[in-house]
């Protein structure tokens, strides 16, 4: 056969199928390609985490994990565990150079900031009060703010205030107070 018997016989074959032989057609081979590019590597995924999670209950058996943590069930043990997260007053230096480190990583200088501590009469926390003078631009602040927060989960951003001499300046001068809740009396 030559290749105008095979294109006459393919035109014939695809006239005699109309379009919704052809749509049909185009919809098998779609899912085809779909079935290839999306579905088979889903699913050899799949396969890894089902082996994945058949090793680690394996060895949750046999002891090779750490040992399951006592989740607290009584309100008592869930206010205790929960007071337990806080930090002690003495890793404020730790959390201090973390705040610091996100500053330098942003380019952001924090030279003279104002440090306080109120204890607590009541209650369980007490309170560490930052408070910084930054200067830099509105992301370079939003990134310090978002990230300082994320770094440690006992700190608040208790207030902000954002200072800008013309409205087409970049930099914004701010002064940004975090407040660091620490376990009462440590």
């Amino acid at each position: 056969m030559n290749a105008s018997m095979v294109h006459r016989q393919l035109t014939y074959r695809l006239r005699r199928l109309g379009w919704q032989g052809i749509s049909g057609l185009f919809l098998t081979l779609a899912a085809l390609a779909y079935a290839i590019t999306i579905l088979l590597p889903a699913s050899a995924r799949t396969d890894q985490l089902d082996k994945q999670i058949t090793q680690a209950s394996a060895r949750l058996k046999q002891g090779e994990l750490e040992s399951v943590t006592h989740k607290p069930t009584t309100p008592g043990e869930q206010l205790l565990a929960f007071y337990e997260e806080f930090p002690q007053g003495a890793s404020v230096p730790d959390w201090l150079g973390k705040i610091y480190a996100i500053a330098e990583e942003l380019q952001l200088s924090l030279d003279a900031g104002e440090y306080s501590l109120t204890r607590a009469d009541s209650g369980r926390l007490d309170k560490f009060r930052i408070a910084f003078p930054v200067k830099g631009t509105y992301p370079q602040l939003r990134k310090f703010i978002s990230a300082s927060l994320s770094t440690a989960p006992a700190l608040a951003l208790d207030g902000i205030y954002l200072k800008r001499d013309n409205v087409g300046e970049g930099t914004v001068e701010a002064r940004i107070v975090f407040l660091l809740y620490l376990e009462k009396g440590a």
